[in-house]
């Protein structure tokens, strides 16, 4: 299951995100201004928060499976008709459908690798799928940069809104929200697997069977409030960067579309390697905090250098400082989207997430509008780039501080007190 849920997440990515190459040429057909364009771009996002807490609670009930072929076909059907806007506001309606489609996917597919994968086993599993973002941000550059250069930029949209409408029918075929569902398992392998990740949860997270079971007795204590806070921050810079990365790139005039696609793929390119270390990791040490709060803080503190330099440093330098802030900034994606499920029962896992991200996924909005209005205001990137630095640094001591109950009680003094 896990190649096709990278491959739809990698066609949802790419829809929501392929109006970052469209930006420059679109922008002069619709005359649109960097505000407007940030604006579009990120309210999106709104839709798409509103909407995760629903999706949440329709995955938690049962139905994520047939919840995620129907959003496919209508975001699909929402990407073809951005191919034939004519006014801004067109382009804002059709991005808020986009956003309130998409917002039932990652809650579902969070909610899938907890449902078969044992704890041990998350942070690579959330890993494999996760790899979705970097390599459709990482082919959706060349990609673009090819349709742009023999086409226009509706064709782009079109194109790229056929492809989920037929996807849905392998999503149908092949995955299966647990293990009762799945029907190339024998009896024998479901009951094997059923008892191994029923062994597991009682030896690694008894403590979530004693958990409070209503939702809102989980969403406000005091780890899952800092989760949330810190998720904000985190998303901010997360769509900030994906949206403008191309924009930052095309202040050299002398790189051509194409050229622009493929260097904007390079951040995403080191960023599976990443990804898949810090993957390895948090399950080897069993720390989703500490593999999420590193890598995070050092992006902060890389796009912070990197505002300061930006304006004097060659295209080769500045090309290095957003490969490593983004490569980073993505890697430890699989991680902090882990964190819930070490937090809350299973059984309210994709509800607290849906709440939490539907929170968190208001800073998608703002990263690119604030980016886009600060671009406007000051006519360069760097004091963008500062916020979007400033904003992960918070967020990575933010999630050093997420412990739950099982955590804390393994820390010495933890237990000297309840000795005590």
């Amino acid at each position: 299951m896990i190649p096709i849920m990278m491959v739809t997440y990698m066609v949802a990515f790419m829809d929501r995100t392929n109006i970052s190459f469209a930006i420059p040429t679109m922008a002069k057909e619709l005359h649109l201004t960097a505000t407007q364009l940030g604006f579009a771009s990120g309210v999106l996002f709104l839709f798409y928060a509103a909407s995760q807490p629903l999706g949440g609670m329709i995955a938690d009930r049962g139905y994520g499976k047939p919840m995620v072929a129907t959003l496919m076909i209508l975001w699909g059907l929402s990407e073809v008709a951005q191919g034939f806007i004519q006014t801004p506001a067109e382009l804002i309606i059709v991005r808020c459908l986009l956003g309130l489609f998409e917002g039932g996917l990652m809650v579902t597919f969070l909610l899938i690798v907890c449902n078969w994968f044992t704890v041990r086993e998350r942070g690579r599993a959330n890993g494999l799928w996760f790899l979705s973002f970097p390599v459709a941000a990482m082919v959706s550059g060349p990609i673009a940069g090819y349709i742009l250069h023999l086409s226009s930029w509706r064709i782009l949209f079109i194109a790229e809104g056929i492809l989920p409408i037929i996807w849905s029918l392998v999503w149908i075929w092949g995955v299966a929200a647990t293990p009762r569902e799945a029907k190339w398992l024998t009896e024998g392998e479901r009951r094997d697997l059923q008892a191994k990740l029923e062994a597991d949860r009682k030896e690694n997270a008894p403590h979530l069977d004693e958990a409070a079971p209503r939702l809102w007795q989980q969403m406000f204590r005091v780890p899952v409030l800092i989760y949330t806070l810190a998720l904000f921050l985190w998303n901010f810079s997360f769509v900030g960067f994906i949206i403008w990365l191309p924009s930052i790139l095309h202040q050299d005039k002398s790189l051509s579309a194409v050229t622009v696609g493929w260097l904007a793929s390079l951040p995403f390119l080191v960023a599976v390697f990443v990804m898949l270390f810090l993957a390895w990791g948090s399950d080897k040490f069993h720390s989703r905090r500490l593999f999420a709060a590193v890598p995070i803080g050092l992006s902060g503190v890389v796009f912070v250098i990197a505002a300061h330099s930006y304006a004097g440093n060659s295209l080769a330098a500045n090309l290095g400082l957003l490969i490593v802030a983004g490569s980073l900034l993505y890697g430890a994606q699989p991680m902090i989207y882990a964190i819930p499920g070490d937090l809350v029962p299973t059984r309210v896992v994709a509800t607290v997430i849906g709440i939490a991200n539907g929170i968190g996924v208001v800073g998608d909005f703002l990263g690119p509008y604030v980016l886009g209005f600060v671009r406007q205001a000051t006519g360069d990137f760097a004091s963008g780039l500062f916020l979007l630095g400033a904003a992960l640094v918070v967020s990575g001591l933010l999630l050093v501080l997420v412990r739950d109950r099982a955590q804390t009680a393994a820390l010495p003094e933890a237990k000297l007190v309840t000795a005590n």
